[in-house]
């Protein structure tokens, strides 16, 4: 196993990462809606598990591999959908998938990704994920739909959470609504974080690479906010299921 000796934990990789990123994207990352109440149960409960150890049965060994839909995978874990991965790192969406699939563990892309559905394929092989998020119209899924089908993704992930978008105090804090709000705060944590800053602008602003080709032209953030709000206002509901499984 390849260890770096100097991050040998996540918690060692988390304060890394925390000093890499600047605070607005970081926070961005670390935390969830409202006060993290279910962020907070989801490792509490994982940390209550407990093995019973026997040392002194024979031991066989022990792997992790997992067959999953037809796929057998090293663990039965993978990398979660993330939206807007390139504004916490650029390339960021990319590098994942890239890990995941020499790790063979799943890669799940977001709808609102900042790499294609074609592009996470083409560097998964074909074996990443895809998670939709449901638009209110449906011409508009089937488009997405159709294209995660050509582009050979094995696994339709729903998402059914989000029936709105949700409330993320850190985030209006730091001004990533949409319209995002730039103030002298975000400049100087920025500026405290050169390789991010000078990456990000070697590589563009992070947009909704999926989502890209019905974006509206010449939008202003404010109607980008609208054009989001408006197109992904819809709830998850059997109705909405059964026609996806239909196709």
């Amino acid at each position: 196993m390849s260890l770096d000796p100097n991050l040998p934990s996540i918690e060692h990789l988390r304060e890394r990462g925390r000093k890499r990123v600047p605070p607005f994207a970081f926070e961005y990352l670390d935390n969830g809606c409202h006060s993290n109440l279910n962020m907070r149960r989801n490792t509490d409960e994982l940390r209550e598990v407990r093995l019973e150890p026997r040392y002194v049965l024979d031991y066989g060994g022990a792997h992790l591999e997992t067959e999953l839909f037809g796929e057998t995978y090293a663990a039965p874990f993978g990398v979660a959908p993330i939206g807007l991965q390139g504004l916490v790192w650029p390339g960021a969406c990319e590098f994942l998938a890239e890990a995941a699939h020499a790790a063979r563990v799943p890669f799940i892309l977001s709808t609102v990704g900042t790499a294609s559905i074609e592009r996470v394929a083409e560097i998964t092989e074909g074996k990443a994920w895809f998670q939709l998020y449901h638009p209110t119209e449906d011409d508009l899924r089937d488009k997405i739909l159709d294209r995660a089908e050509a582009a050979g993704v094995p696994v339709l992930v729903l998402l059914a959470d989000t029936p709105t978008f949700g409330y993320r105090p850190k985030e209006i804090r730091n001004g990533l609504a949409i319209p995002p709000r730039m103030s002298l705060r975000n400049i100087a944590q920025m500026m405290m974080r050169p390789t991010w800053s000078f990456s990000q602008l070697a590589r563009g602003k992070p947009e909704f690479a999926t989502l890209a080709p019905y974006i509206p032209k010449g939008l202003d953030m404010s109607h980008l906010g609208q054009f989001m709000n408006a197109t992904f206002s819809g709830r998850l509901s059997a109705d909405r299921i059964a026609a996806i499984r239909e196709r």
